[in-house]
């Protein structure tokens, strides 16, 4: 008999029986997030940096930068990219090695809120087009693995992209050169993210590890300031009826406005 089959058994009963009655097994509504924690500029050589805790899960986000070439479709803007790193010592289910699959989820799913939230101004991450462009590197750090590493990452992600500052170029005898200034990352909206878990016909926000390890399946959001949906991401084998998905969408956009509202994350920009 397989031990860790039976576990998830035995929990996922427990788990469903509390949600039956109106409860969640750490205590908390069915539309409450856990609590947050941020701080920036944790990472001195990093250009810009924030750990972010969301109840114990764990990320810390480090910006680093290149001067290189564009996009050869989009000659005139910057680049950013995301990666995310499951640090085995963060959870027993974590290994040494490449990204697996739900660390590329993770990167992917938060690199797409990103991309698709009028966030960064890429044109103004151009130095001269078709030639050399500021690339950003977002590199994400999972340090303990306590549930909802998505929208953990995308808080983490967003302090330290707010918080960085980047040597300001210019071009002189035909080379990129420091113009002596620092600029700060041109971000226009901030999208944010929040992620549904469902176990049988219970839905509910910001799933735990316990939570994560026995439900159905998971709906993410991300939405900007603008209360645009930008980005969607479903995961595992639940079930979701269009209701479903219109009555998520709606709160996520409530709720990701109050959780912006709550974390003011624009404080972290440094003043140059």
């Amino acid at each position: 008999m397989d031990t860790p089959q039976v576990i998830s058994t035995v929990q996922k009963k427990y788990i469903l029986d509390l949600l039956k009655k109106g409860k969640r097994i750490d205590g908390r509504q069915f539309l409450q997030f856990r609590d947050v924690k941020i701080n920036a500029d944790i990472i001195p050589k990093a250009e810009g940096s924030a750990e972010a805790y969301l109840g114990e899960s764990f990320i810390i986000t480090g910006i680093k930068y290149e001067i290189g070439a564009p996009f050869p479709d989009s000659p005139d803007e910057g680049v950013a990219t995301c990666m995310t790193e499951f640090i085995p010592f963060a959870s027993p289910m974590f290994e040494s090695g490449p990204p697996d699959i739900e660390a590329v989820e993770v990167a992917r799913v938060v690199d797409r809120g990103i991309r698709h939230g009028d966030c960064i101004q890429y044109k103004e991450l151009c130095i001269v087009p078709g030639e050399h462009v500021y690339i950003l590197f977002v590199d994400m750090y999972v340090m303990n693995y306590a549930g909802n590493l998505i929208d953990t990452g995308t808080i983490s992600a967003m302090t330290a992209l707010l918080s960085t500052k980047l040597p300001k170029a210019k071009m002189e005898d035909g080379k990129v050169v420091w113009d002596g200034k620092y600029m700060t990352i041109p971000i226009n909206q901030i999208p944010l993210s929040i992620t549904f878990g469902k176990i049988e016909d219970y839905i509910f926000i910001d799933p735990i590890l316990d939570e994560e390890l026995v439900m159905d399946g998971k709906l993410s959001f991300a939405s900007n300031e603008k209360g645009q949906i930008v980005s969607m991401q479903k995961s595992g084998e639940a079930t979701w009826s269009e209701e479903d998905v219109v009555k998520c969408s709606k709160i996520a956009v409530q709720k990701l406005n109050e959780l912006r509202n709550t974390l003011n994350l624009r404080q972290y920009t440094p003043k140059l």
